[in-house]
């Protein structure tokens, strides 16, 4: 099997796509679309948004997950995902929409955007084209155009570094002072230290995310995360999901430790098939620091196979993108170990055909 990682073949065999070559450009994603962002024209007084909801479904929306995650250091307002056909019935003249849609095509996102012509919302568009653009410029909304060059596959889900640039980039002129929580050029020396060490050419025996795919063939990953963490294991979940066509799920300390518990005793045969992955971070509070160390002592008294990820890097937004980098990385590799295209997703496809 490690032969299969080691092997370049392998990869022109099963990523008919070129998924690699867009994570290869995450770093300058991120640039392009931070850069592009801090050009948009506002057409509205930030200092009169008093919360913001974020529109989108899907791999366009995981970039705000991790910005949810991060709120409490970027924002002053509440910040709410909404992963459906309507508005919540409190978006007003005084919420901020900020519709996203990779293609520009989604429904349920061009659906939110007629509630948001009808309630007269402020908006700011975020796409690579499609309809929804055509939206923005109609109703003469900001629009942020992400630059899919950049993204070889064009799946959307692999332009996560355009939604992540240029979602942060609006986030923090809402809210100025945040700005000396993002160093740009930091976070893309973050992705690209992370990459060097994770690249197809490094042998599996010292890459970290061709190890643990290995490991991890055939089996179904539970995601363990705290506060700033939250968003990486949603996205990541997501990533496993669709990429490595393999069942992920995630959940959140301290909330996991009043339930979940009691739901490791059955199916007996999880023990057999599923591996968890735990989050941790220095920068957890020393409660939530404690619960993980008792929550993995439970899972190995349980038998349970587990892998503990701990960031090095010493601030907050740095240990997000160390830690997103690798789970992606991670989630690549293993759609090779499970020889699964990591670009294509014909049961999604095949959905939303008899869906029209």
């Amino acid at each position: 099997m490690k032969s299969l990682l080691d092997n370049q073949k392998s990869f022109a065999q099963y990523d008919s796509l070129g998924v690699n070559k867009s994570l290869s450009n995450l770093a300058q994603q991120f640039e392009s679309a931070w850069h592009d962002s801090q050009f948009v024209n506002l057409n509205f007084g930030p200092e009169k948004i008093e919360n913001i909801v974020v529109a989108g479904m899907g791999g366009s929306n995981l970039a705000a997950h991790i910005a949810q995650s991060l709120s409490p250091f970027l924002l002053k307002i509440p910040f709410e995902i909404i992963a459906n056909y309507r508005l919540p019935s409190f978006v007003n003249k005084k919420t901020l929409v900020i519709l996203v849609s990779y293609s520009g095509n989604t429904e349920e996102t061009l659906s939110c955007a007629q509630d948001v012509k009808q309630r007269q919302s402020p908006a700011v568009v975020i796409t690579t084209g499609g309809k929804l653009k055509d939206f923005a410029i109609k109703e003469h909304l900001p629009l942020l155009l992400l630059d899919e060059k950049l993204n070889h596959s064009r799946v959307p889900r692999f332009g996560l570094g355009l939604m992540l640039g240029g979602l942060l980039g609006l986030l923090v002129r809402l809210n100025p002072e945040s700005f000396r929580h993002i160093d740009t050029k930091d976070i893309e020396r973050t992705i690209e230290r992370c990459l060097d060490s994770q690249k197809l050419e490094i042998a599996s025996t010292i890459n970290p995310a061709k190890s643990l795919a290995l490991k991890n063939k055939g089996q179904s990953v539970i995601i363990f995360s705290a506060n700033h963490l939250n968003g990486v294991a949603k996205t990541a979940s997501n990533f496993l999901n669709e990429t490595s066509k393999t069942f992920s799920t995630w959940f959140s300390l301290p909330d996991l430790n009043h339930h979940l518990m009691e739901g490791f005793t059955f199916p007996t045969s999880l023990k057999d098939n599923t591996r968890f992955i735990l989050l941790d971070s220095s920068l957890y509070p020393e409660i939530i620091q404690k619960r993980l160390k008792l929550t993995k002592e439970i899972l190995l008294k349980q038998k349970y196979q587990l892998t503990v990820i701990k960031p090095e890097s010493v601030d907050i937004i740095s240990q997000v993108f160390e830690s997103l980098v690798f789970l992606v990385m991670f989630s690549y590799y293993l759609s090779i170990v499970n020889k699964q295209d990591p670009g294509t997703n014909p049961w999604v496809d095949l959905f939303k055909k008899q869906l029209i």
